[in-house]
């Protein structure tokens, strides 16, 4: 379709670009070729009559004309995909959405397996992306989900919220410590000399980075944990306490979850961690999205589920 000469399709080629200052990299994103973005970049710097990326060292940077274009297009897109979206009534039953939603692995066994039975039930139209947790940028996790990798709703833990970003609290848990069955010992449960004694299973992010809680906490603190093993998924933990000597701190929901899979023990931590708050959130201008508002309730009913369970 066009508008006063322009192909409007052409607005969303025009947003990734500004998006990812690189030709292939948009073409990437927008499952075109590479000469196929080219041409789109071209005829975009036709009708605006300028370069909109221009060559600096051996990158791409946007014009003055398309800093200014970049807000405008993606508020564009952005009420375009609401106008698309919206319905006088939503009907879960006849939605055929495909929804991305960004959790850390433990959100992502205890919260959504049961909305994904309700989706199922009531929604089977309905498809459920659930990606990990991105290792951001410039430290801001929401921001790179929801901005940059376009996700419709990402849960953090309370510490990492965006304050410009609406919100909702879905669950809290505490940190607990796992063993195994069989280790001799801590029958009068885990001193603070056992727990900086033992080897540690960590859950360790991408690039080597540990950004859960307890590592924060116990840095804070000034406590250093002798590390065994690092696993990028709390799920892992239970394979390699198995056997060993070795202490794993995570999640109660979790941890309780994994001794009904494996021989072990579920112990208080001897350290006490700030309670872990998970927190729901989503863009602003999809606040109004029937669809995504729909989702958001499931996921809020879901969480008070398991708190009240």
């Amino acid at each position: 379709m066009r508008y006063r000469r322009l192909d409007l399709n052409l607005l969303v080629a025009l947003d990734v670009l500004l998006e990812e200052c690189s030709v292939s990299r948009a073409a990437q994103r927008l499952n075109l070729g590479q000469s196929a973005t080219s041409a789109a970049l071209g005829r975009l710097r036709e009708h605006f009559q300028d370069p909109l990326l221009l060559p600096v060292g051996r990158g791409l940077e946007p014009s003055a004309l398309a800093r200014q274009l970049a807000p405008k297009v993606r508020e564009v897109l952005s009420l375009t995909g609401e106008v698309v979206e919206m319905s006088a009534a939503f009907d879960p039953a006849r939605c055929d959405r495909r929804f991305i939603l960004v959790a850390s692995d433990y959100v992502a066994a205890t919260l959504v397996p049961a909305v994904s039975r309700t989706l199922a039930r009531v929604a089977p139209g309905v498809s459920l992306v659930v990606r990990d947790l991105p290792l951001p940028r410039d430290g801001d996790v929401v921001a790179e989900a929801l901005d940059y990798r376009r996700s419709d709703l990402v849960i953090v833990p309370q510490p990492r919220i965006n304050p410009r970003y609406p919100h909702a609290s879905l669950l809290q848990d505490e940190l607990c410590c796992i063993v195994c069955a069989d280790t001799p010992g801590y029958q009068q449960g885990l001193s603070l000399a056992d727990y900086c004694a033992a080897g540690h299973v960590v859950r360790e992010f991408s690039h080597g980075q540990n950004l859960s809680l307890d590592t924060q906490h116990l840095r804070e603190m000034g406590i250093e944990r002798r590390l065994d093993v690092a696993v990028q998924s709390f799920a892992l933990m239970a394979e390699f306490v198995v056997g060993t000597p070795r202490i794993a701190t995570l999640f109660r929901r979790q941890a309780e979850a994994l001794a009904r899979r494996y021989p072990l023990r579920v112990l208080a931590s001897p350290i006490v961690f700030p309670v872990a708050s998970q927190v729901l959130q989503w863009q602003p201008q999809q606040a109004s999205d029937p669809a995504l508002a729909w989702l958001r309730q499931v996921l809020t009913e879901q969480a008070e589920v398991l708190d009240q369970g």
